[in-house]
């Protein structure tokens, strides 16, 4: 369990960096493309299309990282009137039924991906469409395994609590 959250952990610092990298070449790109438009009349032929792409890119990377915090959107009505045994209960559940789903939405995110492929849909010329879209299954993929991880903990913490005084 340990190697998996380490592995998870590891990810998310990349996925950091990805998403600060991606982040900022979507606002200069954009800025820099409202700048041209407005005192210039011109643009950048492929900026829009580029940063349209870039938005899928860090909405993903975010879903995957809010993930790994769990942070993410949670429906939390249920768990304010269960007793404590029951909360941990469906927060298994939860969790593993979060993986299921998110399996599910990666196989058809790689089936949309592989049509995608064979239709040979451009982005932009040289830049096939499928290469843009390869983040949602692979994020989904990992928010899975993610999903998987926090439920194997919660079975965990279930059957062997933390003892007192634990940090």
């Amino acid at each position: 369990m340990k190697p998996l959250k380490t592995l998870s952990a590891w990810l998310e610092k990349f996925e950091g960096i990805v998403l600060s990298l991606a982040l900022l070449f979507m606002i200069g790109l954009g800025f820099l493309q409202v700048i041209l438009r407005n005192f210039w009349d011109t643009g950048i032929e492929w900026g829009d299309p580029i940063v349209r792409a870039m938005v899928i890119w860090v909405g993903f990377i975010g879903a995957s990282i809010a993930t790994h915090q769990k942070s993410h959107i949670q429906l939390d009505l249920v768990s304010k009137f269960l007793p404590e045994k029951a909360k941990k209960f469906a927060g298994i559940v939860a969790h593993f039924g979060s993986a299921a789903v998110c399996l599910l939405l990666a196989d058809a995110a790689y089936k949309f991906m592989v049509m995608e492929r064979e239709s040979q849909t451009l982005l932009i010329d040289g830049v096939p469409n499928w290469i843009v879209i390869v983040i949602i299954p692979v994020s989904f993929l990992i928010m899975t395994a993610r999903f998987f991880i926090h439920g194997l903990d919660d079975v965990v913490r279930l059957f062997k609590p933390e003892k007192e005084g634990a940090a």
